[in-house]
Order: structure tokens, then C-alpha cells, then sequence
């Protein structure tokens, strides 16, 4: 019997809840309490049927919105944000209303095709003030809000897909949540004035989140394919390959990178550096030329200019030994002298590089003095 009681007590209760929030809303006052006391009920799991709970919960929070909307149309101080954020929260509790009862499809789809583009409007604010949790919520509702029977009719209003998703991909990458920039990725690579960033974000996803490095390199490639003067992927690509061993696929991304942008003073120097390693010193000799004469501002250059130079004298003075002929190099000794003099100009404190090369090349051409101040230099 005492439980019988309660439960009349509770019904009771619940009943007079439900009527002052429909009193709320109807006044349009509280309008927040309402939406507050209506959600608490929902926690229940016996009221997750209730209609009225639903209806005032969406009446409460629409209310809510409109009153702000008012408010700016009458030019008065209103919270930016916090207008966003109610609109969010509108369509979240319609969506969800949806997902239990369809009595209610046709108002909260008039009410929100009225306002759909408010939330990509809520979205760039919010992505523009770097808060981009709030941004990637308000993105997330306008492109999901595309496919929700709720919109049947409204469709229309939602015009800017393919940048929502770009800058949706944007804010979860910012926010390290890699499956949630990946939910829009189709999408956002549609956008072409952002494919070539949202492939640059995927790449960099991929190699945190993907242990075989498979879709990284992947994207890398096509990346690259498509934009092969974007520093972002012929750099990345350089750098894996090199990182595996892998010389001469690293130096094809380049030459064919240099074919696309010939006048990319960086790519020169990769490859100079690359066919240093590869100890193909007359073509290494050819690059370090073609970097110095776009820029220089590359210190190492002309290390490499220089290393190259010698490497390449001491090779044709083994050959021309092997076939019994004399060969000094001189020509080769002093452009590799003049460069990696230049070099530790440049760099002083780099002794452990320009130091034995310059004493073996006074050697070689007999600068008695140069040889004596190099050879204290290195003691």
C-alpha cells in the first residue's frame, strides 16, 4: 500500500512538472527551466514515450531561440555565442524527438528549414574565434541535417556542404580527433578550394593513426600528384622514401616535382643532397650549380657544391690511373676550394665539415700558406 501511494505521489508530481514547464513555454518565460525540468524527465526511462515531454522540451528550446533572434532583429545586445549554441541544441532535440515520435515532423521541420543556415553561420563564427569543439557541433547538425527525414522539404537551405565539411575535417583536426575529421572527408575533398589542405590533414591523420603507413603514403601520392609544387607533399614523400633507403624514388618525386616548378630553389637542393648520397657526383655537381644560381641564402649548398667537386676529381683521377694516364683535377680541387671556402664563411663553427676537405685540397694544389693556417686551424 505504501508503494502504491508513492507511485500516486510521484505520477502526481510528474504531472505538475509537465503543467508548469507547458506554463513556462506558453508565457514564454523560464524558458530555460522548462527545458531543464523536461530533459531531467527523459533521464527516466518510463518517459522516454511521453509526447508532452517532447513537445514542451522542443517548444522550449525553439522559444528560446526566437527570443534571441528577436533580440538581434531589434539591434539589442544578444550573446552570439550562446544564440549558436541554443540553435544547436534545437536541433538536437528534434532530431531526437524524430528518432521516438514522428507526430511532431512536420513543426520542427518548418521550424528548422527556417534557420538551417544559421548553423553554418554559427560554424564559421566559432571556427574563426578558434573554438572549434563548438564549431565542429554546429558544422556536424548542417551537414548531417542534409540526410534527417525531418528536412523532407528543406533541403534546399542547405547550400554549403562541401565547405562545411572542410572546415568540420579543419576544427577535428585541430582538436586531434581523428575519426570525427574523417566522418566528412568525402565531402571536404570535394571542396576544391581546400582539397589540396584536406589531403595534407588526412596525411597527417594517417600517420598517427594508420601502424602500416599504408594510407599515408598513399595520400602522399596522390597529393602529390595532383598539387606537385606543394612543399607539404613532395617534402613528406622525400622523406619517407629516404627514411627507408629508397634513394632513387626519392630523387624520380623530385625531378619530377623540378619539371613542375623548375624555379624551386628547394628541390634543386634536395636532389644535390640526394645524389650526393648516391655518389653520383657529376650530376650531384650539376644540381648544386642550378641551386646557387636561383638563391643564396643556403648555407649548405656549398658544402655540398664543394664535397662534390672533390669527390668527383678524386674518381676521374682513379680512372685515369687505371688506365695508365696522369690526371690532377686541379680545375675540379679549386671550384670544390672556392665553395667550401665560401662555406666556412658561412659557417665557422662547422669545422668538422669544411676542415679535412680543405686541408686535403691545399695539399693537393700546394698552397704552402692555405695548407700551414688549415693545419694549425684543425689542430
Amino acid at each position: 500500500m505504501l508503494f502504491a501511494i508513492a507511485s500516486f505521489s510521484f505520477a502526481s508530481a510528474q504531472k505538475k512538472e509537465i503543467a508548469a514547464a507547458a506554463d513556462q513555454v506558453k508565457s514564454g518565460k523560464n524558458l530555460e527551466q522548462a527545458e531543464q525540468s523536461m530533459l531531467k524527465l527523459l533521464e527516466n526511462q518510463d518517459n522516454r514515450e511521453n509526447e508532452k515531454i517532447y513537445r514542451i522540451l522542443n517548444a522550449a528550446i525553439q522559444k528560446q531561440y526566437e527570443q534571441i533572434n528577436e533580440k538581434m532583429y531589434l539591434k539589442q545586445k544578444v550573446d552570439t555565442a550562446s544564440m549558436f549554441l541554443t540553435l544547436n541544441k534545437a536541433f538536437a532535440y528534434a532530431f531526437m524527438t524524430d528518432s521516438v515520435h514522428q507526430s511532431f515532423r512536420k513543426k520542427n521541420g518548418e521550424f528548422l528549414s527556417k534557420y538551417i543556415a544559421n548553423l553554418y553561420t554559427g560554424g564559421l563564427y566559432f571556427f574563426n574565434n578558434k573554438k572549434y569543439k563548438e564549431a565542429y557541433d554546429l558544422l556536424d547538425t548542417y551537414i548531417s541535417s542534409k540526410d534527417t527525414p525531418l528536412l523532407a522539404k528543406g533541403r534546399q537551405n542547405v547550400k554549403r556542404m562541401k565547405p562545411a565539411a572542410f572546415r568540420a575535417l579543419s576544427c577535428a583536426y585541430r582538436m586531434d580527433d581523428y575519426p570525427k575529421a574523417l566522418k566528412h572527408k568525402n565531402q571536404a575533398l570535394m571542396y576544391k578550394a581546400g582539397r589540396a589542405v584536406t589531403m595534407q590533414y588526412m596525411a597527417e591523420i594517417y600517420s598517427q593513426a594508420d601502424s602500416t603507413y599504408n594510407m599515408y603514403v598513399e595520400t602522399l601520392d596522390s597529393g602529390f600528384r595532383e598539387f606537385p609544387c606543394e612543399e607539404y607533399f613532395y617534402t613528406h614523400l622525400i622523406n619517407h622514401h629516404l627514411a627507408n633507403q629508397r634513394l632513387a624514388q626519392a630523387l624520380e618525386i623530385v625531378d619530377t616535382a623540378i619539371v613542375k616548378c623548375p624555379h624551386r630553389e628547394q628541390l634543386h637542393f634536395i636532389k644535390s643532397n640526394i645524389l650526393l648520397n648516391m655518389e653520383e657526383y657529376k650530376m650531384c655537381i650539376a644540381a648544386a650549380d642550378s641551386t646557387i644560381s636561383l638563391t643564396d641564402k643556403i648555407d649548405d649548398i656549398y658544402y655540398i657544391a664543394g664535397i662534390a667537386n672533390l669527390y668527383y676529381a678524386n674518381d676521374l683521377k682513379q680512372e685515369a690511373e687505371n688506365r695508365g694516364e696522369a690526371f690532377d683535377g686541379k680545375e675540379y680541387l679549386e671550384t670544390a676550394e672556392k665553395h667550401l671556402v665560401e662555406y666556412r664563411k658561412r659557417c665557422p663553427t662547422r669545422k668538422d665539415r669544411w676542415g679535412t676537405p680543405l686541408y686535403h685540397i691545399y695539399l693537393n694544389l700546394n698552397k704552402g700558406e692555405e695548407f700551414e693556417e688549415i693545419s694549425k686551424t684543425l689542430k
